[in-house]
Parts: C-alpha cells; structure tokens; sequence
C-alpha cells in the first residue's frame, strides 16, 4: 500500500512540474510578444508606476525658439517703475545702434559708482586712479558714425574715452534721464534674435540707490524716447569730452538732425587755386579766446581785388557766418590738411580745400555733405561779403 502512494505522489509530482513548465514557457511568449508591440504614433509612453513627469521651464519649445536666429523674446515687467525721482545712480548702461535716419552709427554709455577693489576699474583708471576716487564716478563712451563707411572707407571715425565725473555729472545725468520720457519704456522686452551687427536695437540697464531700476531691450527698431534721452544727454557728453581733452566729434557725427555748436568751432578754412584769378580765393574765419579773425582775398569779376588780414570781426558778422555754416549740417570727414594751398594765383589745375578745426581737438575736418536749405545763407558768399566789407 505504501508503496503504490508513493508512485501516486511521485506521478502527481511529475505532472505538476510539467504544468508549471509549460506555464512558464506561455508566459514568456506573451511577454514577447508584448514587448514587441509599438504604441501608436503620437502617443507618450506611460509609466507603469503610475508617476507623472514634469517639464523644466527652459525645456518649453518657446524657451528654445527664443535661442535660434530669428527667435523674439518679447514681454512687459509690470513691476519696472515708470517714473523714479531718485538721482542717485549706482549703474547705468545704453546702448543703441541705428542704420538710417538722422542718427546712423552706435554709441555706448556706461557710467558707475568707482570702486577701488573692482580690478576692471582700476585698469580703466591707469595712472588716473587717485583722480578717479576722488571724483567718484567712472564714466565710458563708445562712439562710433558710420553714415558713408559703405560708400568710403576713410570715412567715420570710432573713439573710446574713460572719464571721471564727480556726484554733480551723476546728478544732471539722471535728471536727463527722467526729463527724456524714455522711463515710459522702462520693462520692456520686445527682441528678436540673429539680426545683423548693424541692426537697430537700444538697450538700458540701470539701478538706482533707492532699489529702483531701468531695464529696456528693443530691437530691430530705435524708440523716439531713446533718441531723444541720447540727445538730452548729448550736451553733457560734450561738455565732459571737452573738458577731458577728448575727441568728441564723432558724437558731432552721429546725430545729423543737431546743429554743431558754434562755441566750439576754432576755424573755418575755405580756399581754391583756380587758372582763372577771379576763381582763387582764400577765406579763413579764426578764433582767439573770445574774439574772431577774418583773413579774405579774392578778385571779383570786374578785376577789383578784395583783401583782409586778420581783421576782428563784429559780434554780428561772427554769428552770422558761424550760423550759415552749423545750419549746414556737414558731415566732419578726417582731414589730413593736404588740400590747402598756399597763395592765389594761375595754375594748371584747380585745387581746392575746405576744412574746419574745434577748440580741444588737435585734428582738422572736411566738412562735407551739407544739407541744400534755401533759406539758410552760403559760407562762400557770407566769406565774399565780409571779405569785402572789411578790405584795407
């Protein structure tokens, strides 16, 4: 008896391991073909555990289109303040680009609070660091007109000047800045990127002691509020260039629509050797501190010769003739004075000269491409005239 239940059991064993076998071996052939199946096109994977996942803001695909060439960022911080009273400035950075229109070239303008323990700061300063601490303030310009670089290479000029300004520069700056309107702007994002080097674009960035701030990105297109705080600000850049002893007349460049100031005009030089006598001429207006000279010869068409030599000027001749030049709005070409010839007379070529010379700038101009006004009086005919009037 015992003997046939052990077969039994040992039977029954057997079969239940084949079960569980052949079990095993179905279950691995679903599990296969399972495996083997796609899901649909379209559709996301899921996860078994039942987790969902989240997505990193930057991973978004505006995110993304924002980095390629072309992308446009483009947005409004309600929280950027529309007027600030404070004329306690920390930092202050523009920058603006323009390609046509009255204003053509770039400027940039970067004034801050000078701090001895900044290493960008003292290689700014050189040897002026001491100069630097007391006045306070460090102030950068980047200027550069391009308005015929295409057409000619030699002309447009760039310069870059690190001056020291003191708390009252800082103070009218500021004052410039809220009295321009540009803070109507201020939170303004509208950018598009990839655009060419020359595109327009104006941007600002500047904080205040009071924690206020100025933030403006605007491209491919110059807002009239930034213009008129880049002109709001064009007379103390002067004023502070002038004083420093730097070249400021590419800023005279950049902004066509201003007339030059006439203070800061030396000499006037117009001049031409002619085969005809009664085409020479030799016109020259120059200033000594605060009186002006006139040196003037020509021969009229009737043969009469008209001459003077350093003759001071009336206050009205003066301004008339410095008005009908600024209203000329010429654009200063560098000049390397190897146009002015030497006395009048018959020669067998015409050659001729124009050019103009600023009080703290060593280098001579040709001002050129002056805009056609008829209301607005020659220089040559106001020379002739004066000429005349004052002939020994």
């Amino acid at each position: 008896m015992i003997s046939i239940l052990s077969k039994v059991a040992a039977s029954g064993s057997i079969i239940l391991v084949a079960v569980l076998v052949i079990a095993l071996v179905v279950g691995i052939s679903v599990l296969q073909v399972s495996c083997s199946k796609k899901p649909p096109q379209g559709s996301e994977p899921t996860n078994d555990l039942g987790s969902t996942q989240t997505k990193s803001p930057t991973s978004s695909a505006k995110e993304t289109d924002d980095d390629i060439d072309g992308g446009r960022k483009s947005w409004v911080n309600p929280n950027a303040p529309k007027d600030i009273a404070s004329t306690d400035l920390l930092s202050f950075f523009m920058s603006m680009t323009n390609d046509s229109g009255d204003i053509q070239g770039s400027i940039d303008l970067e004034l801050c609070v000078f701090d001895e323990d900044d290493k960008s700061h003292i290689e700014k300063a050189g040897n002026n660091v001491k100069q630097f601490k007391d006045f306070g303030y460090m102030l950068t310009i980047y200027v550069s007109d391009d308005r015929y670089s295409d057409c000619y290479s030699d002309y447009g000029e760039e310069m870059t000047a690190t001056l020291p300004i003191d708390k009252d520069f800082s103070i009218r700056f500021a004052e410039a800045i809220r009295e321009s309107g540009v803070l109507e702007l201020n939170g303004i994002c509208d950018w598009t990127n990839g655009l060419p080097p020359k595109a327009r674009e104006f941007i600002i960035d500047a904080n205040y002691a009071s924690g206020e701030f100025i933030s403006i990105e605007m491209n491919p297109s110059i807002p009239l509020k930034g213009i008129a705080l880049y002109r709001s600000m064009r007379p103390l850049l002067l004023e502070t260039m002038l004083d420093a002893g730097e070249n400021y007349v590419p800023l005279l460049n950049l902004d066509r629509a201003f007339t030059t100031p006439a203070e800061l005009i030396k000499t006037i030089d117009l001049r031409q050797n002619h085969m005809m006598i009664t085409e020479t001429y030799i016109f020259t207006l120059m200033r000594f501190s605060d009186r002006y000279c006139l040196t003037g010869r020509f021969t009229d068409k009737d043969g009469q010769r008209y001459v003077c030599d350093g003759i001071n000027i009336e206050s009205v001749d003066r301004e008339r003739l410095l008005n009908a030049f600024v209203q000329s709005r010429y654009y200063y070409a560098r000049s390397d004075d190897s146009g002015n010839g030497s006395s009048d007379g018959v020669l067998d070529e015409t050659t001729g000269s124009f050019t103009v010379s600023f009080i703290g700038v060593k280098k001579s101009y040709s001002p050129i491409y002056g805009t056609e006004d008829e209301s607005n009086e020659s220089v040559y005919e106001v020379f002739r005239e004066l000429t005349m009037k004052y002939s020994e």
